[in-house]
């Protein structure tokens, strides 16, 4: 069996990154902000299949296509999650390109979970509420999004394990 190209690929983690944006934001959550990102499954499964390029493509899908469908494009909850989101992105890739070796696939979503809720800050901070005091706000972020982070990798994980033995072959090769 041979793997589909880059192209089919970006096209199936993109609706799936879509679908489970969507579904996720029509789910009650403890806080209106406070939101798993179980999207980001799609953006990290993606990463590490077919690199930077294909993950940015799949998360503009995401974010903009879901924000469309729930009617959220362009409204200051789009905004957060495309600066908390592309942020995150450039971390993960950095790690991913810096330290392939030393960081596993829960590894880099973490660092993506972290560096989605300092995007989200900066872009709070810089752009709405212009007070120091947003970053008391810091700590507890992190701790939210390295647990994110652990939830949406091992998801993640769990899928790469899952895959069957020729796709994983294609993958490695």
């Amino acid at each position: 069996m041979e793997l589909p190209a880059k192209s089919v690929r970006i096209a199936i983690y993109g609706a799936l990154a879509i679908g489970l944006w969507t579904g996720e934001n029509y789910l009650p959550t403890p806080l209106p902000w406070l939101r798993l990102g179980i999207a980001n499954v799609a953006v990290v499964l993606a990463l590490d299949d077919i690199g930077g390029r294909g993950a940015l493509a799949v998360f503009l899908l995401k974010s903009i296509v879901g924000s469309v469908i729930t009617g959220r494009f362009l409204t200051p909850f789009f905004f957060f999650s495309a600066f908390g989101g592309g942020l995150s992105l450039i971390a993960m890739i950095l790690i991913r390109i810096l330290g392939k070796k030393c960081f596993s696939v829960v590894g880099i979503s973490c660092v993506g979970g972290v560096f989605h809720n300092i995007g989200q800050l900066f872009f709070a901070r810089f752009l709405l509420i212009p007070s120091d005091s947003l970053w008391r706000l810091l700590p507890i972020l992190t701790l939210i999004g390295t647990g994110t982070g652990v939830v949406i990798g091992g998801l993640a994980r769990l899928i790469q394990l899952r895959l069957p033995a020729s796709v994983k072959e294609k993958r490695s090769s």
